[in-house]
């Protein structure tokens, strides 16, 4: 015969305290790291420099020096050296959050924070390469250089289609791309030497890697590090498939879940005819106050579950001769 009352075991309750819930407050914390780190294009390829005590973090930058002639019985005078400065500012934080309530979370046949958790991952890591990748196609159009007019720093590369189909004909694509690093060298960059990746959606990738111009490779960048990659195999340089890169007018009024709409005016473009991206890290100039974090936590006051990531981070233009785009007409 069973007893009115009994004694029972709670496993979740800390010491066996009367919050039956307290060692389940906090839980995984790696999940939405995890799942940015596969789904990002960009990640690892872009320098972000941690801004911390400050919100604003700043490049300096010096133009060319000027040569002059030495004349017998004159002491040469020197030559004027400009300098300029460059910033970007972290001033928001863009937060995932899914509220759960208390009694669902245990009446679910699967858990469904860390699902939760996996789809935060991937619309960050989403968001972020489409950031990334509007302002590595804003910088590569821009006519002066973010320093100004600095003797020595040039505007970006701009190589545009004869017609609109020419984005998905691998022989005038390979020859857009050639004009495109020619220019790019005439303003000493080196699209090998100097990291600079390719990005396209992947109607383009297809139609380039069926004519074999794109082949799988290693790619070995400045530092030494050796990456398994597609590589254009006429210059030796890593193309990277993505339907990240922007194809749409980008607009803060009516896109409400677009980058700029959440980012600021700064990410606002028309990118429609936009074909392909080429820019290595120096183009952008990017800042982290707070790098990605996840929590998954009980909050007793309200009687629900929270399933949150977070994360702070800027880009801006930052040397535009080490960017580039082709475009349709």
């Amino acid at each position: 015969m069973s007893l009115d009352t009994f004694n029972v075991v709670r496993p979740n309750a800390k010491l066996g305290g009367s919050n039956p819930l307290e060692l389940i407050i906090e839980e995984f914390a790696g999940m939405v790291e995890g799942t940015l780190q596969r789904r990002s294009v960009t990640d690892g390829m872009i320098n972000i420099k941690q801004v911390k005590g400050t919100a604003t973090v700043s490049n300096y930058a010096i133009g060319e020096s000027q040569l002059k002639v030495i004349v017998p019985g004159v002491t040469p005078n020197g030559t004027q050296t400009q300098f300029s400065k460059n910033s970007v500012t972290v001033d928001r934080t863009i937060l995932a959050r899914a509220t759960l309530p208390l009694l669902d979370v245990f009446q679910t046949q699967y858990d469904a924070r860390k699902e939760i958790a996996v789809e935060h991952g991937k619309k960050i890591a989403k968001f972020k390469d489409q950031s990334f990748l509007i302002q590595a196609a804003k910088t590569a159009q821009l006519s002066v250089n973010p320093y100004g007019q600095l003797p020595g720093h040039s505007a970006g590369t701009v190589v545009t289609l004869a017609a609109a189909a020419d984005a998905l004909d691998p022989a005038k694509l390979y020859n857009a791309f050639g004009r495109l690093f020619a220019q790019m060298m005439e303003k000493d960059v080196d699209p090998t030497a100097d990291d600079v990746w390719v990005f396209v959606r992947p109607q383009v990738f297809y139609a380039l890697q069926e004519a074999e111009q794109v082949i799988n490779g290693e790619y070995v960048t400045a530092d030494g590090t050796n990456i398994k990659a597609h590589i254009y195999a006429a210059w030796g340089v890593p193309v990277v498939p993505t339907s990240n890169l922007p194809n749409w007018q980008e607009d803060a009024t009516n896109r409400p879940q677009g980058v700029a709409a959440l980012m600021g005016n700064d990410y606002v473009g028309d990118f429609r005819k936009l074909v392909a991206v080429a820019f290595s890290t120096r183009a952008l100039l990017a800042g982290s106050t707070i790098d990605l974090e996840s929590k998954v936590f009980f909050d007793d006051v309200s009687k629900h579950w929270f399933v949150d990531a977070w994360l702070a981070f800027a880009s801006a233009p930052n040397r535009a001769e080490y960017a580039g785009v082709i475009l349709q007409p």
